[in-house]
């Protein structure tokens, strides 16, 4: 009874993270037609994107903290969907830059109440946390991957705005989900913050903020850039759902990886192997100026390369921030690493769309490798730090 009840609890997070991560994609995916049709420019479309990452900072630690205290952890998930829909709604009946950030803002509601929340249902039932999370993230990476597919096929087949509407479905299919499958546990969270940020999840949030700033980066100017270079909504959202898609292999390898070797170790060479993928993306693709020059099979191995070395990463970070954590806090402790990584993709964001406005897109893209090198070299000293701290005791 057990192993089933786990298994369910495993199988819901999966599908409803599934369905969480498929709404991430859901603005980078409409800039490139809503700067066409409501002329809005790449800075703008940057502190659209930024003002989720800001609203998440903000609230993310403080949502995990009250769900675990007050014992609202499934409610909280639920809650999350209501407002993602909310946001397709506004985004569809928008008609400039400030009805969007409307959108956003509820967007950024709904991102603060998942991760930190479902982290915590799983780490309560299972022991071998890496390969739970590793499943578990391979849900929302099949979210990830068929965003970017859909949402362009949604907006070329549909009118912009009725594909918008369209697109509160899979919300309300995982609000029901929450609302009858899932339980609450028992275990009430430990009353105060402090304790919580220690010098070890300090440099977690530096790390995998960094890395979330790339990533984030990326998706979000990626499907701009390849239309600018003559590709349609559809290839574009292809090629961005190539590179999500090789999560579905990355991130239980990942998780498989996490229980069997160092975490701090996959997370520096990953990003060791980001920044070297970078790089080449940078000279080989980035740089190109006509449509015809645009090497494809170069760019999908890139791609499949970047998205691997930043997916692998996503179980093996939140498995680490959840043993890291003092006390009945995890979802605390999650939340103000996802939190506080927010904070570095909402300031990184605006400046590579004014990059983007002004230099073009190379000069945006070299910004997203130099903060690849340096997550590179803060990881690099936390592996040392941690050897420090275990020797210690």
């Amino acid at each position: 009874m057990g192993q089933f009840i786990k298994t369910h609890t495993l199988v819901v997070l999966s599908f409803t993270h599934f369905v969480n991560d498929f709404y991430s994609l859901l603005l980078p995916i409409f800039i490139p037609v809503l700067v066409l049709q409501l002329g809005i420019d790449y800075f703008e479309a940057g502190i659209l994107v930024a003002s989720v990452a800001i609203i998440g900072a903000i609230l993310q630690s403080p949502v995990g903290y009250w769900a675990d205290r007050y014992r609202k952890r499934v409610t909280f998930i639920a809650m999350g969907f209501i407002f993602y829909a909310l946001g397709a709604i506004i985004l569809g009946l928008s008609n400039g830059f400030s009805v969007l950030l409307l959108s956003s803002f509820f967007i950024g509601l709904a991102t603060t109440t998942y991760h930190p929340q479902s982290t915590n249902l799983i780490t309560k039932e299972f022991t071998r946390k890496g390969r739970a999370l590793g499943i578990y993230g391979a849900g929302g990476q099949l979210g990830r991957f068929i965003s970017p597919i859909l949402i362009a096929w949604l907006i070329s087949r549909l009118k912009w705005r009725l594909a918008a509407i369209v697109l509160i479905l899979p919300a309300f299919a995982a609000l029901i989900l929450c609302w009858s499958a899932l339980r609450e546990p028992r275990q009430r969270g430990d009353k105060g913050l402090a304790g919580v940020i220690t010098l070890p999840i300090f440099l977690l949030i530096l790390i995998l903020g960094l890395r979330g700033a790339v990533f984030q980066g990326l998706i979000s100017f990626l499907p701009s850039f390849l239309m600018e270079k003559g590709s349609s909504i559809n290839i574009a959202g292809l090629l961005t759902g190539i590179m999500l898609g090789i999560g579905l292999i990355a991130q239980p390898l990942g998780g498989i990886m996490g229980d069997r070797v160092s975490k701090g170790k996959i997370i520096f060479l990953s990003l060791v192997g980001l920044t070297i993928f970078f790089f080449f993306f940078q000279f080989t693709v980035a740089s190109v100026v006509e449509e015809s020059t645009l090497n494809y099979e170069v760019l999908i191995a890139l791609l499949v390369g970047i998205g691997f070395c930043i997916f692998v990463t996503f179980p093996v970070g939140l498995a680490l921030s959840a043993e890291l954590t003092r006390g009945e806090r995890v979802g605390t402790s999650v939340g103000l690493v996802l939190g506080g990584g927010m904070v570095l993709s909402a300031l990184t964001l605006p400046g590579v769309g004014y990059l983007i406005d002004n230099y073009g897109f190379q000069s945006g893209f070299t910004l997203l490798g130099i903060l690849a090198a340096i997550a590179t070299l803060i990881s690099g000293l936390y592996i040392r730090l941690d050897l420090k701290w275990r020797q210690q005791g």
